[in-house]
């Protein structure tokens, strides 16, 4: 018997909705070149998540599953598909990317889903889902899916190709953080594990789930609100 892939636990369905007719364009009016700027300054910033160490610290069973995730996807000839921001010796073309993009996009809408706020209300922002990652005792959560076999197979890169089937454009955003990844982190570290940029992906699929980017401009953010206003069933 195959060992069973890793999956982050607490997930549900609620992010199937942008598989409904025009919902998939609402995560591009959330992806817009300003929210990715200033995602990457979030992520990159001492205020935010440091280039992703704090979230290693703050969470380092949940960064090892984002990790572990990633690492299934090895390939033996990465060479040979071509494409420049492939990491040496390790991943093959953007399949890491959508991997980390399709987990954050599904743990965001599952978050937003059961804990946070109607659309008229204040939008829960990432600091407050990083809180949320590092109050959870992720080792417990993954025994109990496991033990009642009631956690769901989700695979997070067959959900970002199937966005993209529907919606081609969404690979712009995902390929110009990926792009900004790659700048910032040396082959070096991708031949040896994920570096801890990596995770601005996962960050990415949350703040398209309608998760707020922290320090956006009043213009920005009522962007994304009336998206998700204009989105609710």
């Amino acid at each position: 018997m195959s060992e069973k892939r890793y999956c982050v636990p607490l997930l549900d369905d609620s992010w199937k909705r942008y598989f409904a007719p025009d919902d998939s364009s609402y995560l591009l009016e959330r992806m817009g070149q300003g929210r990715i700027r200033q995602l990457w300054r979030w992520f990159e910033s001492e205020e935010g998540l440091s280039g992703g160490v704090t979230l290693a610290q703050n969470a380092p069973v949940f960064d090892l599953l984002l990790d572990r995730l990633c690492e299934e996807l090895r390939v033996s000839d990465p060479e040979s598909e071509g494409d420049p921001l492939s990491p040496p010796a390790l991943l093959s073309g953007p399949d890491w990317a959508h991997v980390l993009f399709g987990t954050g996009l599904m743990f965001g809408c599952r978050w937003r889903n059961h804990f946070g706020q109607g659309p008229f209300e204040r939008a829960q922002d990432l600091n407050e889902l990083v809180r949320y990652i590092s109050q959870v005792d992720w080792v417990a959560e993954v025994k109990k899916e496991r033990d009642a076999g009631t956690g769901p197979d989700y695979q997070p890169l067959a959900v970002t190709s199937a966005l993209l089937r529907r919606e081609p454009l969404l690979a712009l955003p995902i390929d110009a953080l990926r792009k900004l990844v790659a700048g910032e982190s040396s082959w070096v570290q991708w031949c040896h594990e994920i570096p801890s940029e990596a995770r601005a992906l996962f960050f990415l699929g949350g703040a398209a789930s309608g998760v707020e980017i922290p320090g956006l401009e009043d213009g920005e953010r009522s962007i994304c609100q009336q998206a998700e206003v204009s989105s609710d069933p």
